[in-house]
C-alpha cells in the first residue's frame, strides 16, 4: 500500500506539548456531562484515581459546574503533575445537547483565561457559511481573538465544512495562519467509514504537500475499529466518549453495552481486582485497553506491519476495499 508506506517516512511520531513528547497516533478520553453518567468533576476524579495522563474536557462543563471552583482548583494542580496533558474544548457539544443557547464565546475565553488546559479547541460554529472564505475569516477571527485571551494555551482551529470542500477549506486556513494543528469532526468526513478514510487520506496528502507537518485530530472518535483505520489514514490524534459510555472487548476490539463487562473474559488488572466496584473496574478496563490500543497502532506504524492488525480486525473484503483507498 504505497500510501501508507510513503506517509509512515514523513509522519511525525511525538506531539510536543509544555515541554512533554507525547507519542502518536494518540485517544484523549473524553469528560462531557451529555450522554454520561456521572459529573464531569466525577469523571476528572476517576481519571486522575486511575492515573491516566491525557484527555479532554470541556470549556462549558468547568463553567457550568456546581462544584466549579473545586473542578478549577483540581485542574489548576493537574497543570504540576509532570506527565498530564489537558485538551480543552469549546463547550459547543454540551450547549447543542443540553439546549443552552446562553454558552457564548466570550464564556469560553473567560474558561481560557483561567489557566487549566494545555491546548484548546477554538470556538466553533458548528453550522458554517458555504462560501470557503467566509468560512476560513471565521475559523481564523476566532483562532486568533482566543489565542489572545490565553497566551499560555495553544489554539487549535477547528473546520467545519461539506465534505467536498474540507481540503480546500483547510489549506485555505492554512495560508492564513499557518497553524501546527487543524481539528475536524469526524461525522463531517463522510458517511461510512470507508468515505471518511478516502477523505483522511486525501487532507493527509495535501497537508503533506507543506514545508511542515501538519497534525490532524480528529473530533468524537472513539470507536477502536474506527481509530485504527484514521490511524492510518494518516489523522495523529482523537478525542471520544466511548471509553465511559461502553465496555470494550479486548480481544475484538469492539464496542458493547457499559453493563456487559462481565461477559468478556480479561486478564486485565481491573477485571480480576477485588478492590473495585463494577463502575471503575469498567472504566479502568477500558483505559487500560486504550492506552494498549495505541500504543499497538503506534508500533505496527513505526515497524511497517499493519496488515497484521488489519487482517485481525476486518473482512478481507473490507481491507481490500483499504487497499485501493491507499495503493
Amino acid at each position: 500500500m504505497g500510501f501508507l508506506d510513503e506517509n509512515n517516512k514523513t509522519r511525525n511520531k511525538f506531539l510536543y506539548v509544555s515541554g512533554k513528547a507525547l507519542k502518536l497516533p494518540i485517544y484523549f478520553p473524553s469528560i462531557s456531562s451529555v450522554k454520561t453518567g456521572l459529573s464531569p468533576l466525577d469523571y476528572f476524579n476517576v481519571l486522575k484515581a486511575l492515573r491516566q495522563p491525557h484527555f479532554l474536557v470541556s470549556a462549558f462543563d468547568i463553567a457550568k459546574s456546581r462544584h466549579r471552583d473545586i473542578f478549577v482548583e483540581r485542574l489548576k494542580a493537574n497543570q504540576g503533575d509532570d506527565n498530564s496533558i489537558i485538551v480543552m474544548d469549546s463547550g459547543n457539544y454540551e450547549s447543542y445537547w443540553l439546549r443552552d443557547s446562553s454558552w457564548t464565546k466570550d464564556d469560553f475565553d473567560e474558561v481560557l483565561k483561567l489557566g487549566v488546559c494545555h491546548l484548546a479547541f477554538c470556538y466553533d460554529y458548528q453550522f458554517p457559511q458555504e462560501d470557503i472564505e467566509s468560512n476560513v475569516a471565521s475559523i481564523v477571527k476566532s483562532t486568533k481573538n482566543s489565542q489572545e485571551s490565553s497566551l499560555a494555551t495553544t489554539i487549535i482551529p477547528i473546520v467545519h465544512s461539506k465534505k467536498e470542500k474540507i481540503i480546500e477549506t483547510v489549506m485555505e486556513l492554512h495560508s492564513q495562519m499557518n497553524f501546527t494543528m487543524v481539528s475536524l469532526p469526524e461525522r463531517i468526513l463522510g458517511e461510512g467509514l470507508l468515505e471518511r478514510a478516502c477523505t483522511v487520506t486525501a487532507l493527509r496528502k495535501a497537508l503533506n504537500t507543506l514545508e511542515n507537518y501538519t497534525y490532524i485530530h480528529l473530533l468524537g472518535t472513539g470507536n477502536p475499529l474506527s481509530l485504527l483505520v484514521l490511524s492510518l489514514a494518516g489523522a495523529d490524534s482523537f478525542d471520544g466518549l466511548e471509553w465511559c459510555q461502553t465496555v470494550v472487548n479486548s480481544k475484538t476490539a469492539l464496542l458493547y453495552h457499559f453493563q456487559h463487562r462481565e461477559m468478556i473474559i480479561d486478564e486485565c488488572p481491573f477485571c480480576n481486582s477485588d478492590n473495585l466496584d463494577y463502575l471503575l473496574s469498567t472504566l479502568g478496563h477500558n483505559l487500560f485497553f486504550y492506552n494498549n490500543w495505541m500504543a499497538t497502532i503506534q508500533n505496527e506504524i513505526n515497524s511497517n506491519s499493519v496488515d497484521r492488525l488489519l487482517q485481525l480486525h476486518y473482512s478481507d473484503t473490507f481491507v481490500s476495499h483499504l487497499r485501493r483507498i491507499w495503493s
